[in-house]
């Protein structure tokens, strides 16, 4: 089951809180049992030195000048404190009165440092103790090292543990609680600019394209999003609308030619014995223009849908040019238009085929739409810096355009004339021209010079002629 990123955050801050959190209680719990401990064992120390301060040796052996009764001890209401002194050597050891005939075990490996450890007591308790060696002072400075070890009661000790665990335990019980309680509540305002983007964008839909989501409240992060949406939003709409435009100048079209042939077929019924020739070239001539339409509406669909074959071989393509002007040389003698040549000797690799057709709209839009005695400008060129073949068509449209106009000359079934009476243009060429070129990996583009003349520039990759072997 795929999780939402609500439930992921979630889990993953109360996974990561608790791990952390659970080492910070751990590591506080035993910095706390270890200062316990310490403190109870500074207070064992405390009472050895007592006892340690008060022997002497004397020559009749250790010797404690001190009342037991007076050495530093717990409450009256527990166990007494035991204690064991040995001399090195073998000495008579020297031992509290609550050891009675007990004695204490000698640890190993003592030094000058104290050395503590829990026992089981002879009241059976459990207990802890100290050792450590020292000299005695007294009138003989030959006195032994004396080992003397003290065992105490850790009553107290294991009540303040019990209290420690209990507290810790009910610390983390209420961590755990808060940390469940808190997390999905911060998170779940956190996320709310993103629930609430969410809501927005659900609640528009085709009819809703022109709505924009709005920036109040959001947070720095979601900004980006936001305006990519915005963005997307806009692309969408413009789609739509193309569409939409598509499907209405695609009707436009189609409804004059099928009405020239359904008028035809009536008057061939009706009148069957004046039919002549003429209808029947007339009804060709629509059967013609309506294929046409077809074929460059199903090309531009094979394009848009990455279906078109791309052949790739070398093009020399001053020639190219100069060859797919020969079929337009006559159109454009007949209209009194000027063509200045510009075509140096410039190689590339593509697919013929399609950089013919591509020159072929281009030049069949620029004879037909460019004013009777004006000039139509061929340039080819290079640009060394980034390895590209520029070509050029610049012409004066016989109707000026405004940018705006010129910006949609790509479009479908677009044309200047809202009144569509040129039958010989469908408005699907310069769309279809640069399909192509996209497929080819060219650009092409349009704009308005100065001067007001239109310039098409048809851009592409620079291949260097190979050489003769």
């Amino acid at each position: 089951m795929t999780l939402s990123l609500r439930h992921r955050l979630t889990r993953d801050l109360l996974l990561a809180i608790m791990g952390l959190g659970g080492l910070g209680f751990v590591a506080l719990y035993f910095v706390a049992r270890f200062a316990v401990r310490d403190q109870f064992d500074l207070a064992i120390q405390a009472r050895a030195v007592a006892i340690s301060s008060n022997t002497s040796w004397h020559e009749s052996g250790l010797h404690l000048t001190f009342d037991e009764r007076n050495v530093p001890s717990q409450d009256d209401d527990q166990t007494p404190d035991y204690y064991q002194l040995t001399p090195a050597g073998g000495g008579a050891p020297v031992r509290s009165a609550s050891l009675k005939s007990n004695q204490l075990p000698v640890p190993g490996g003592l030094s000058g440092n104290a050395r503590f450890w829990n026992l089981r007591l002879p009241s059976g308790l459990s207990g802890r103790a100290i050792a450590f060696r020292f000299t005695p002072s007294g009138p003989f400075p030959a006195a032994p090292e004396v080992t003397l070890m003290l065992a105490v009661d850790r009553e107290d000790l294991d009540e303040t543990y019990s209290r420690l665990n209990a507290l810790f335990t009910l610390g983390s019980l209420l961590a755990v609680g808060a940390i469940f309680g808190v997390v999905p509540r911060v998170l779940r305002r956190g996320l709310a600019p993103l629930d609430m983007l969410g809501d927005q964008v659900a609640r528009i839909d085709a009819a809703s394209l022109s709505a924009r989501l709005p920036a109040d409240d959001l947070p720095a992060e979601l900004l980006p999003i936001r305006t990519q949406l915005n963005r997307l939003l806009s692309r969408l709409e413009s789609s739509f609308a193309r569409e939409r435009r598509f499907g209405a100048d695609l009707a436009h079209e189609l409804r004059t030619p099928i009405s020239e042939l359904r008028l035809l077929a009536e008057c061939a019924l009706k009148w069957p014995d004046k039919r002549d020739a003429e209808s029947d070239r007339d009804t060709l001539a629509i059967a013609c223009q309506l294929e046409g339409l077809v074929t460059r509406m199903l090309d531009l669909a094979r394009s848009e849908n990455g279906r078109i074959a791309v052949r790739s071989e070398s093009v020399e393509l001053s020639s190219l040019i100069v060859l797919a002007w020969q079929p337009f040389a006559a159109r454009a003698a007949a209209r009194n238009l000027r063509v200045n040549l510009d075509l140096p000797r410039l190689d590339t690799r593509s697919d013929p085929l399609l950089l013919r057709s591509i020159l072929g709209n281009l030049f069949d839009n620029a004879v037909d739409y460019t004013a009777p005695g004006e000039q139509i400008l061929l340039t080819l060129g290079l640009d060394p810096e980034a390895n590209l073949l520029r070509f050029t068509i610049t012409n004066r449209p016989a109707i000026p355009l405004s940018n705006d106009e010129v910006a949609r000359l790509f479009d479908r079934f677009w044309r200047q004339e809202d009144a569509r009476s040129d039958a010989c243009h469908s408005g699907l060429g310069l769309a279809l021209a640069r399909a192509f070129a996209e497929a080819l990996g060219w650009t092409l583009t349009a704009h308005l010079e100065p001067d007001g003349r239109l310039c098409f520039q048809f851009a592409g990759p620079y291949a260097a002629p190979e050489a003769n072997p």
